[in-house]
């Protein structure tokens, strides 16, 4: 890939020379290659290659962003133009601006962000592991009557960036993902489920019969789905769905929703908001972390940023703009693209691992739900109630036992945090960098017939 070190640097130059207060100028490049195969036929094959430049000004306290995909050195000039003229009729914020000078740099610890081998792979090796998966799974079980479709995803990408403040920065990145999702049948009921693995090296990735043999597996499972009483009952999370409520969590501590007052964090700082066993990190620095990076969207240099420990909130997830209106520190954590201003991002974001065997917690249950999917965005944002629609398995004496199916979750974030009772010990972020470990809760209310 093309190093863009310098023409941004020159850009920032132009710009600070034509009467801009401050700038920063980001380039994003990308290659691509996506396919999805069902039932042994490609249905798409797409090779795909993007990129853009961003310019940020800011004047008087007013800030202006254009951009474009024409590198021609006349468009870059006219783009240029175009960008001081805006910033005159933008109107002025004071917590516009760059992020603070001295929290400029990059991280030089060990990182592991790029595969060279990803981009020596053939696209018939591609292919060739898309069709094994599929027929792997679709083989696994005469109960498997039907693929969803299995793909495979990769990208080869650049981001840099440099601002007036004499940042320049380059880092390049890989990943690669693979996914089938299978429908399974009995007595004229069919269920779907489906498997997935990320990785940014090719070696790190699940291999494709693995995958295929989870995916049937788990529709497989989901046969014979019961319906359940309502009752409240202690529930185990398996990981992706602790996973989820992570997630949940970064959206009410996003600085986004804190300074908007649209968040039921507000005012928490400092306070306990979850089980003292509860530990949640956002870290940059993850050596081989799907979201790791040097430095994030505004140059501030990467970092390990506690966000709760011990069940106390310690810190809001702040970019730049966010900590200036929250009067808070800047964490690092500005996500950006070269069409859009830089905004508030997580990057590995996990809740840290327990002590138990996953086995043994689910064994310390007599009667309970383990819950495996939920459906719809049924989270209020402001309230952090929950209701949504869920399935999973139901526990007897420490076991499961059959599938249930056609029941409502109803809860709230935090409460469901601070009743956390166990935590296991299977952290993993082999399927995304949103992150968490199974998770026992004492109880939630179960909505079913």
């Amino acid at each position: 890939m093309r190093d863009y070190q310098e023409l941004a640097a020159n850009l920032v130059a132009a710009l600070i020379k034509r009467g801009a207060d401050a700038c920063d100028v980001y380039v994003s490049t990308s290659d691509g290659f996506n396919t999805t195969i069902r039932l042994g036929n490609i249905e798409k094959l797409q090779q795909s290659n993007a990129t853009g430049l961003g310019l940020r000004v800011f004047k008087s306290g007013a800030m202006a962003m254009t951009y474009t995909t024409d590198f021609q050195p006349q468009t870059l000039k006219d783009l240029v133009d175009q960008t001081l003229e805006i910033v005159k009729v933008s109107s002025p914020d004071p917590n516009n601006g760059l992020a603070p000078k001295d929290m400029l740099g990059q991280y030089t610890g060990k990182l592991r962000l790029f595969d060279p081998a990803l981009a020596d792979i053939s696209p018939e090796q591609k292919i060739s592991m898309v069709r094994e998966m599929e027929e792997v799974g679709r083989a696994y079980d005469p109960r498997i009557t039907n693929s969803n479709g299995a793909s495979w995803s990769n990208s080869i990408s650049q981001v840099t960036l440099a601002n007036s403040d004499g940042f320049v920065g380059q880092y390049q990145s890989t990943i690669a993902s693979m996914s089938v999702a299978l429908l399974a049948e009995q007595d004229g009921v069919k269920q779907r489920d489906y498997w997935y693995t990320f990785n940014r090296f090719f070696d790190g990735l699940e291999a494709p019969a693995s995958v295929g043999s989870e995916a049937a597996r788990r529709a497989v499972a989901r046969l014979g789905g019961k319906k359940v009483k309502s009752q409240s009952v202690p529930v185990v999370l398996d990981p992706d769905i602790s996973s989820s409520f992570v997630g949940m969590l970064f959206g009410a501590a996003s600085g986004d929703s804190v300074y908007r007052r649209a968040s039921y964090l507000v005012d928490k700082l400092g306070q306990s908001i979850a089980a003292p066993e509860i530990t949640i990190i956002d870290d940059a620095t993850l050596e081989d972390g799907l979201a790791s990076r040097p430095f994030d969207g505004e140059g501030v240099r990467s970092s390990r940023v506690t966000v709760v420990q011990e069940g106390v909130l310690q810190s809001y997830i702040c970019d730049s703009y966010s900590a200036r209106r929250l009067g808070s520190q800047v964490n690092g954590n500005a996500g950006r693209g070269y069409s859009s201003p830089p905004g508030v991002s997580e990057s590995n974001l996990f809740m840290q691992n327990g002590t138990v065997d996953r086995q043994d917690l689910i064994k310390s249950v007599k009667n309970g739900l383990y819950l495996t999917e939920l459906f719809g965005s049924g989270v209020n944002g402001v309230t952090g109630d929950i209701s949504q629609g869920a399935s999973g398995f139901w526990i007897e004496n420490g076991e499961l036992t059959y599938p249930v199916q056609e029941i409502t979750l109803a809860g709230n974030v935090l409460k469901v945090l601070q009743n956390v009772k166990a935590i296991a010990n299977d952290l993993s972020f082999k399927r995304g960098s949103t992150a968490a470990p199974t998770l026992l809760i004492s109880e939630m209310t179960v909505g079913g017939q």
